[in-house]
């Protein structure tokens, strides 16, 4: 017998019995590489993606939003940091029912926004926006829905705001809108609409806005539980955030007959802020239209602009552009350690206070809204000092 086949054939044997536990060994390595990783971001303070409650209680799939209230629903949203109520009226907004046609000659308020405005953390009578109501006895509707950035909250109310005729149209901004209106995905599963700037145009893509598919769910749900999978997601989204720019800023800079500002995508365009004032032109000229004036409440909060442009250059370029803005936590007074909900960051019970207070004096000081004339100017909604120290 040939001694060289019979050698061949017991290696054969041996490393096919070999091969189970070879591949064993090799899927226990890498899930203890896994688990040591997965370890060592959590001991550097890395945690798996925090999904708000509300987000599957009281949202659901918009085809040109990307997500809207579910009309007439109601329960309870809860964090460890708080316990609220949350009623959505039949026309999806958290606010008592508003006919479109107005039942007296006062005046009316439109509140749309994120988070802040949709009162994230506090009772629906807590919210700013119903302190104006009952402090200047005028009408306030509160159209905010958590999570939307400029170019939704302008294609709501080129759609459906602008039905209630407002006289002030208030638009609350946070530091995340800057960079979210670049972005058609946001929070790793959630799909929005997205405006792009062409030839001095705004250019709607991504409409209808698509649906997340197993992939994206699949990812969604390991970065809710693993503090890995949602630190590799977030790099994946940084480093195509700088190619997109990078890709972008080199055909906008390039030669201009090779220049395909179709590819370029919203990243093309030279002014950091650009995008987001376009959007907020455009919403102050439907307000216009409707012979309303138009103001924006900002804050700083979750900042996440390009790359060394600052919060206060974002204001700077708004005043600049001719915009009413009330930049609220930078007037004095402002306590973050009292009026922000603990480990969280939105407006509490007496940020909302606050703010309201503030608004009405932004209000009453340009003129903007009409007050009736059993109106006390003088009325504020607590101590004046609080306001001004």
């Amino acid at each position: 017998m040939d001694t060289s086949i019979e050698k061949t054939t017991q290696e054969e044997k041996i490393n096919s019995r070999n091969s189970p536990i070879n591949l064993a060994l090799l899927f226990i390595s890498i899930f203890f590489s896994l688990l040591l990783l997965e370890m060592g971001l959590r001991l550097m303070g890395w945690s798996p993606m925090y999904v708000s409650p509300e987000r599957d209680r009281f949202w659901k799939y918009d085809p040109l939003l990307g997500w809207a209230h579910q009309p007439g629903q109601e329960g309870i949203f809860e964090t460890p940091q708080f316990r609220t109520t949350v009623r959505i009226n039949l026309k999806g907004l958290r606010d008592r029912e508003h006919a479109y046609e107005r039942s007296d000659d006062s005046g009316r308020i439109l509140v749309i926004g994120d988070s802040f405005a949709w009162g994230y953390g506090v009772e629906e009578s807590q919210r700013f926006s119903q302190l104006l109501e009952t402090s200047m006895g005028v009408e306030v509707i509160n159209a905010g829905v958590s999570g939307y950035s400029t170019d939704q909250e302008l294609l709501w109310l080129r759609n459906e705001g602008i039905k209630y005729d407002p006289d002030l149209v208030i638009l609350v901004l946070s530091g995340n809108d800057i960079g979210d209106n670049s972005q058609q995905l946001v929070n790793t599963i959630y799909y929005k609409p997205q405006f792009v700037k062409e030839e001095g145009r705004l250019i709607l893509i991504g409409y209808p806005v698509p649906k997340t598919g197993l992939q994206g769910k699949l990812i969604y749900y390991l970065s809710q539980r693993s503090a890995l999978s949602y630190f590799l997601v977030q790099r994946y989204f940084n480093l195509l955030f700088v190619y997109r720019n990078f890709s972008g800023n080199f055909v906008a800079e390039g030669n201009s007959d090779n220049a395909n500002p179709s590819n370029s995508g919203p990243s093309s365009t030279r002014e950091p802020f650009e995008l987001t004032q376009t959007l907020l032109h455009e919403i102050s000229k439907i307000a216009e239209s409707r012979e309303a004036r138009f103001m924006i409440v900002a804050t700083d909060r979750w900042w996440n602009a390009p790359s060394g442009q600052t919060y206060k250059d974002f204001i700077e370029a708004l005043h600049s552009e001719g915009f009413l803005v009330l930049d609220v936590e930078s007037i004095p007074g402002f306590d973050p350690g009292e009026m922000l909900i603990p480990d969280d960051g939105h407006w509490n019970k007496a940020g909302h206070e606050f703010a309201a207070q503030a608004i009405m004096d932004f209000i009453k000081r340009y003129q903007l809204l009409f007050l009736p004339q059993n109106q006390d100017n003088t009325d504020y909604l607590f101590d004046r000092e609080t306001i001004d120290r």
